[in-house]
């Protein structure tokens, strides 16, 4: 077999670059790749193989092989695979760690914008040759790591922000309408966390307003705001996502699975699923199960599929 970039997983190495962690992820199955989450760092995923939804806030990007997508530090985001087998690189930088290994840079005005986190890049890049060349010469480096690939890894990384810069941002903020923001993350992220946690349970608006410290009028406003879902959308969402899962598994009920994931009339959770997911339950078991069986048929005798 020929390696490349869909197929070729890298060994694990010590860390040589504090400022940037690139990953190999493969993903088997339909659904969501890994569990919401934020964080400070930029974040980049560089799709080599198959297709996904990338939800980030309140936007949702359908992605195909070859596109790049940019998640801004704090912003809550998953990727969703759309096909049996979705491979991709992660790459996430730590700017404000970049730049203060860097004197000469960190003093610019955009190192201290991109540091303190005030500027907004667009989600998606597509047929970007310049970037796509910038982000293959980062993982190239970071896997061969060559004599002097520290120094190839800053110097494609400087290049990489100056693209980012002159083509793809989306907003600068001020410092106090940063701040303003973060206050509202922050007051929204134990409410997003518990959300997850407890998404199988029943809850209401009001509850979650309080744990917010916020009225209800004002964290409905500010979650539709910030994460483009209403409350009880979102809820909806969270237990269609675990659904997924369970209908892979095969060994439930789309009834039982309805129960399971916190659904207490099994026809509204189907109605729910298919206005989510353009598929009703049954036919994505049934859409799992063939795509199950033409893997199997593919791979050769006494072979495993790796994940």
């Amino acid at each position: 077999m020929i390696k490349n970039e869909a197929n070729h997983y890298s060994k694990s190495k010590p860390e040589a670059h504090p400022y940037v962690d690139i990953q190999r992820r493969a993903h088997l199955g339909y659904g969501p790749t890994f569990k919401e989450n934020w964080h400070e760092e930029i974040q980049l995923y560089y799709l080599t193989s198959g297709t996904g939804l990338l939800r980030c806030e309140s936007e949702k990007i359908d992605m195909q092989s070859g596109d790049i997508a940019l998640i801004n530090s704090n912003e809550l985001h998953v990727l969703e695979s759309r096909c049996m087998k979705l491979s991709c690189y992660v790459i996430r930088i730590d700017l404000a760690s970049f730049f203060s290994l860097m004197p000469g840079p960190r003093h610019t005005k955009y190192a201290e914008l991109l540091s303190q986190q005030l500027i907004c890049f667009c989600h998606l890049i597509r047929k970007d040759p310049r970037i796509l060349h910038c982000v293959r010469t980062l993982i190239r480096e970071d896997e061969m790591q060559n004599d002097g690939f520290e120094l190839a890894i800053q110097s494609s990384l400087l290049e990489l922000l100056v693209l980012l810069l002159r083509g793809y941002v989306t907003k600068i903020y001020t410092k106090k309408r940063f701040n303003t923001r973060m206050i509202s993350l922050n007051q929204l992220k134990s409410v997003i966390s518990f959300m997850n946690e407890n998404f199988q349970k029943s809850m209401t608006v009001a509850e979650l307003a309080d744990q917010a410290l916020m009225s209800e009028a004002h964290f409905c406003r500010t979650f539709k705001k910030i994460y483009g879902e209403t409350v009880v959308n979102y809820i909806n969402l969270l237990r269609v996502d675990k659904a997924v899962d369970l209908l892979q598994s095969g060994s439930l009920s789309i009834t039982e699975i309805a129960m399971a994931v916190g659904f207490n009339d099994a026809n509204y959770f189907s109605r729910v699923f298919k206005r989510k997911k353009g598929i009703t339950p049954q036919a994505m078991r049934q859409a799992f199960n063939h795509s199950k069986r033409a893997l199997e048929n593919q791979r050769p005798q006494g072979s495993s599929i790796v994940t």
